[in-house]
């Protein structure tokens, strides 16, 4: 039960960073992947990013001490109330929008995450502390393997295909990508940490002599950075619940594939834990990739001598591009 509350600690922490991040979007000049030391530099010396990235790096060590003592897999489940606070905070607090669609595709979401709660807490046994347990040492081909595929993956799809489509019939995307991308990027961060944990807090010369610390720094930097650029034009409802979904799949593979996560002897709840997995993995890519005819967010209001008014819910930087 703790780690649960934890769990769900979390998520509400990292909400609050994620909504700093989206509302910081509009204040920036548009940010692109294929200029990543351009974007760096541009969210570094914002202050209100700074503030964001601080409240998601809390959210870290909270989800850190939520698996120390539970199976990554406990964290699939709770993200129910993650997803349900997403789409309070993008509804009532950004003006945005869900199609007929996507909140099919939503509640399918919501509720294979409620049947991801039965095995997660039935097919469990205790497991010992991770701070109390030797450091992992996973096989050279595994870790290798899931470097390349994590972070190498993610960069080519943003850094060569990130381009500009301009056109009098183009449809703007959803985000669903940027989720995509972000989300591996932060699991990779998020399994690095789990490496992290054997080695503090008395053994950190020996943790500076493993990849672990640098990739966590390497994977969680690329991804927190996409995902900006994925919220200052698309939808937080849309980037957000695909990059947290992602996110907890990819950790619990990494997980399975680095450190030989334990999963439930029983098979009843071992078909149930990979089939929610599925299904959920599933429901995210039912997602639509591309806006409808009608905008997701309200449309821009005309003010006083014909300027612009930006509605909530939609960046000054998008309205700025639709002049």
């Amino acid at each position: 039960m703790q780690a649960v509350l934890l769990a769900c600690g979390a998520h509400v922490i990292y909400l609050i960073g994620f909504s700093i991040f989206k509302a910081t979007g509009g204040e920036l000049p548009p940010l692109t992947a294929r200029r990543p030391f351009q974007a760096a530099g541009r969210l570094v010396t914002s202050l209100p990013w700074l503030v964001g990235l601080v409240t998601v790096l809390s959210g870290t060590v909270v989800a850190a001490f939520a698996v120390d003592t539970a199976p990554v897999a406990v964290l699939l489940p709770t993200y129910m109330c993650g997803l349900v606070l997403v789409l309070i905070v993008g509804v009532s607090g950004f003006g945005e929008r869900v199609s007929g669609r996507e909140g099919r595709v939503l509640a399918l979401l919501l509720g294979t995450l409620a049947l991801l709660a039965l095995p997660a807490s039935q097919g469990y046994g205790a497991i010992a502390s991770r701070g109390a347990s030797a450091p992992p040492s996973p096989a050279a081909w595994s870790f290798t393997l899931a470097v390349l595929v994590s972070i190498l993956l993610p960069l080519w799809l943003f850094c060569m295909r990130d381009r500009k489509v301009e056109g009098r019939h183009t449809r703007r995307t959803t985000g669903v990508a940027y989720g995509i991308g972000a989300g591996v990027l932060l699991g990779t961060a998020e399994v690095m940490g789990i490496g992290v944990i054997p080695y503090i807090p008395d053994d950190l010369t020996g943790l500076l002599a493993t990849p672990y610390p640098y990739l966590f720094v390497l994977a969680g930097a690329l991804g927190l950075g996409l995902l900006h650029i994925g919220l200052q034009e698309r939808r937080l409802i849309i980037v957000v619940a695909v990059m947290n979904v992602v996110g907890k799949l990819h950790l619990v593979a990494s997980a399975t594939l680095l450190y030989g996560e334990p999963w439930p002897d029983d098979p009843v709840w071992l078909g149930l834990l990979a089939g929610g997995m599925l299904l959920a993995l599933y429901a995210v890519l039912l997602l639509p990739r591309h806006e409808g005819r009608r905008a997701a967010a309200p449309p821009v209001q005309a003010g006083p001598r014909g300027a612009g008014v930006t509605a909530p819910g939609r960046s000054s930087v998008a309205s700025g591009r639709s002049r």
